[in-house]
């Protein structure tokens, strides 16, 4: 039984970073509660597929691997279809069974699996959830300082953790326990504004004055789905957040890094380390809680009741 009364939300969520499935490869991953195969095709496209073959269950993300051993090999990608290794039926993109190698009759219109909506932007293959299959309603934006040679190339750091998007998401305007947790002197303050129809949530922090007595604009944090958000240090840090939930109870999460190429690198470094460190703190404290849906707020919690109201239009009516 789940710990949370979510079901998993509408949005696009990471299944592969880009560079872990090269033309003509794949894998398969498990997410949104199911077995699925990422993919590409020999000219590079990428797709999502639900993982078992229509025909007898096998799953097309696993292959025969080494002779004579138990070990699984990859899936077999030929020119722009994924094959079944078991009995070589063949899938396009759509997932419609294409071609039946050994059979001359007709290939039945059952003869398919799902597809997923797929977006590939700033280093990752997304998939498209929705509770009741409905289209994609948005689209993500692209991260221009990853691609900018005045930054330096994205640092990938990756997760696991074993909780949900919403609890992790309620995470950044809880400002009390930034005090407790992460060893800031006081609840940090903030201020949360919400844009295009309501679905975008930008978080503002205070000016903070360094130890050198420089004053530096707060940080900036654009969440345009549960799940997904852009924070800026501006011109200092840029990370992406994007994560995918596995099931109800656990998430797979992938930070994007990247700061100014003039920095020190050991300065960059630091600041990557530190904001993962800080994630590391939070961890083991969502593993063992629970949702209170009435919490006991106090006026310095930070914009928690806010943040309910605009996590709930990611979950459509059952």
């Amino acid at each position: 039984m789940s710990r949370f009364p979510f079901p998993i939300p509408t949005g696009w969520f990471p299944v592969a970073r880009s560079g872990d499935v090269g033309p003509g490869e794949g894998r398969p991953v498990r997410y949104f509660a199911q077995d699925l195969v990422v993919w590409r095709s020999a000219a590079g496209v990428p797709a999502v597929l639900d993982a078992y073959c229509a025909h007898l269950g096998a799953h097309l993300g696993v292959g025969k691997g080494p002779l004579a051993t138990p070990e699984p090999g990859p899936p077999v990608i030929t020119g722009e279809c994924i094959q079944c290794q078991f009995h070589g039926w063949r899938y396009d993109a759509t997932g419609a069974c294409v071609e039946i190698p050994y059979s001359t009759a007709a290939i039945p219109p059952q003869a398919r699996v799902r597809a997923w909506d797929v977006l590939e932007v700033n280093g990752l293959i997304f998939a498209w959830h929705h509770l009741h299959g409905e289209p994609p309603a948005w689209t993500l934006p692209s991260i221009p300082e990853f691609d900018d040679p005045a930054w330096v190339p994205p640092v990938y750091t990756e997760r696991m953790i074993p909780s949900c998007l919403q609890e992790v998401g309620e995470n950044d305007v809880d400002f009390a326990h930034f005090q407790f947790v992460h060893g800031t002197p006081a609840p940090r303050p903030g201020e949360v504004v919400f844009s295009d129809g309501g679905r975008v949530k930008t978080t503002t922090g205070d000016a903070r004055v360094g130890s050198d007595g420089v004053e530096r604009p707060g940080l900036l944090r654009e969440s345009h789905q549960l799940g997904w958000s852009v924070v800026r240090l501006p011109g200092r840090l840029t990370f992406m957040s994007a994560s995918a939930p596995i099931d109800h109870d656990h998430m797979h999460q992938r930070w994007i890094l990247t700061y100014p190429s003039d920095f020190d690198p050991e300065r960059g470094r630091k600041f990557v380390e530190t904001y993962t460190m800080g994630i590391n703190e939070d961890v083991p404290l969502w593993a063992a809680k629970i949702y209170r849906p009435k919490p006991l707020l106090r006026p310095e919690d930070g914009p928690i009741v806010e943040f309910r109201r605009w996590a709930a239009q990611f979950y459509p009516e059952p």
